[in-house]
C-alpha cells in the first residue's frame, strides 16, 4: 500500500472517512448473513480489526468497499457452519427443470413481504448464495463487484445469484405451505414447544391445555419431530443414572481431605506473620 493510501486508516478515531462510510452497509450485510445483530457487530468490529491487519493487501481506495466485504465474508464463512435448515442446491435445481414445477406467484410474494418470513427464507440458502444474492439483489452491486468480492469468477458469480435465487423461491414457497398446514393448529407452535416440558412431567394431565397441545401435536407438521426428540432426550438421560455407582475411595478421600483444610482455615482463621 503506498503512504497516499493508508491515510485510509489514519482518520479520527483510528478510522477514515472513507472506512467509516462504509460500515452500515457491512453492518447490513453482516446482518443478514448471520441473523442477529449482537453478532453482526462483533463481524464488523472484527472486519475493520482485520483490515488494518492487512492494509498492505489493500491496492487502491477504489477498491476498498469490495475488499471489506470480502474480508467480512471471509470471516464469516470461517463462523458458519451448514444446518439442517438449508435447502438442497441439487434438489431444487432439479425441481426447476421439473416442467411441471410451478408456485404461487401471490403467495411467494406475500410471504416475502414479511421481513420475518423472508429472512428465515434467506437463512435456508447456503451460505456462498446467500451472500451473491444479498450483495446482488438487497444492496445493488453489480455482478463484476460481487464476483470480485467473492473472489469467484464473473461466471460462477452469475450461477451462484440463479441458484440462489431459485433456492429463494422454492424455500418461501415451502415456508407458506407449512404455514397453511398449521392454520388448524389450536396453539401457535411456541405456545405448543414451550409447554412441552411441562407435558413431559404431567403437570398438564386433565387440563384443557393438555387437549389443545395434543391437538396441536396431530395437525403441526413441524413440531411432533421435536416433541419425539425431546421425549428421546429425556429417556437417555434417565438411563444414565446408575444407583449403583460407588464413588471411588480415593477420589472420596481427596473430598473429604479437602474440606477438611477448608473447615479448618475458616475456624482458625488466616495465620498472622
Amino acid at each position: 500500500m503506498s503512504k497516499a493510501d493508508s491515510v485510509l486508516f489514519a482518520g479520527t478515531g483510528g478510522l477514515s472517512q472513507a472506512v467509516a462510510a462504509e460500515i452500515p452497509g457491512l453492518y447490513r450485510y453482516a446482518l443478514t448473513l448471520v441473523g442477529d445483530s449482537l453478532s453482526a457487530e462483533w463481524l464488523v468490529s472484527d472486519t475493520i480489526s482485520k483490515a488494518w491487519e492487512k492494509s498492505n493487501t489493500l491496492k487502491s481506495q477504489a477498491g476498498l468497499r469490495a475488499w471489506l466485504h470480502r474480508i467480512l465474508h471471509n470471516l464469516a464463512v470461517d463462523a458458519a457452519r451448514r444446518t439442517a435448515r438449508e435447502v438442497s442446491v441439487s434438489e431444487v435445481e432439479d425441481q426447476w427443470r421439473d416442467d411441471t414445477f410451478s408456485v404461487d406467484p401471490e403467495v411467494v410474494a406475500e410471504m416475502a413481504e414479511d421481513r420475518e418470513e423472508l429472512m428465515d427464507a434467506l437463512f435456508r440458502l447456503p451460505f456462498a448464495y446467500r451472500s451473491a444474492v444479498l450483495l446482488h439483489d438487497m444492496e445493488g452491486w453489480k455482478l463484476a463487484e460481487v464476483a470480485e468480492s467473492l473472489e469467484i469468477s464473473l461466471s460462477a458469480a452469475k450461477q451462484r445469484l440463479r441458484r440462489g435465487r431459485m433456492m429463494l423461491v422454492s424455500a418461501l414457497s415451502e415456508s407458506a405451505t407449512r404455514k397453511a398446514s398449521n392454520v388448524r393448529a389450536p396453539l401457535t407452535c411456541w405456545e405448543a414447544r414451550s409447554m412441552v416440558s411441562d407435558y413431559l412431567d404431567g403437570e398438564l394431565s386433565g387440563t384443557d391445555m393438555e387437549r389443545r397441545l395434543v391437538e396441536h401435536l396431530s395437525a403441526c407438521t413441524t413440531c411432533p419431530p421435536l416433541y419425539a426428540s425431546l421425549v428421546g432426550v429425556k429417556g437417555s438421560l434417565s438411563g444414565m443414572r446408575d444407583p449403583d455407582t460407588v464413588i471411588p475411595a480415593e477420589v472420596l478421600k481427596r473430598i473429604h481431605q479437602a474440606a477438611e483444610r477448608k473447615v479448618n482455615f475458616e475456624d482458625v482463621g488466616p495465620r498472622e506473620d
